[in-house]
């Protein structure tokens, strides 16, 4: 990026912002992250509410009904539940997926089988943070 800024007539902040958000959305959430400290342009793009969006859905499952009764941004969301859970983030969608298929299954059929494996998850995993599982 240096280069660029030596070019008298492209400057890093003369950029077009669409493209620039197209090349910001194929960015991991890390270097996302790491994008906002290279400069405040950057750090405004990648703060962009959509790029966030794909890595909550992606990595949490979060919905747009749960980001709007949280009423925070992506980024907010995303940042706050990989504060709490972040140390899962390569699993947990796996595992919230698989507890929220067999909820979907059982409550119907069976509601008090649903609370005694609540009860069970969070006694056999006292050691993992209650958020992990989300049991609502």
């Amino acid at each position: 990026m240096v280069a660029i800024d030596k070019e008298p007539g492209l400057q890093r902040e003369s950029l077009p912002t669409h493209p620039l958000l197209l090349i910001l959305s194929f960015l991991d959430y890390r270097d996302l992250i790491n994008c906002c400290y290279v400069s405040r342009r950057l750090s405004q793009l990648s703060s962009h509410d959509p790029l966030w969006r794909r890595h909550c859905k992606k990595y949490w499952l979060i919905s747009e009904e749960e980001k709007t009764r949280k009423n925070q941004c992506w980024k907010s969301l995303f940042i706050d539940t990989y504060s709490d859970v972040g140390r899962y983030i390569d699993h947990y969608a796996a595992i919230k997926k698989a507890w929220d298929d067999l909820k979907k299954y059982l409550e119907p059929r069976c509601p008090r089988m649903v609370l005694s494996l609540k009860v069970c998850l969070v006694q056999a995993f006292s050691l993992v943070p209650y958020k992990l599982f989300v049991l609502e």
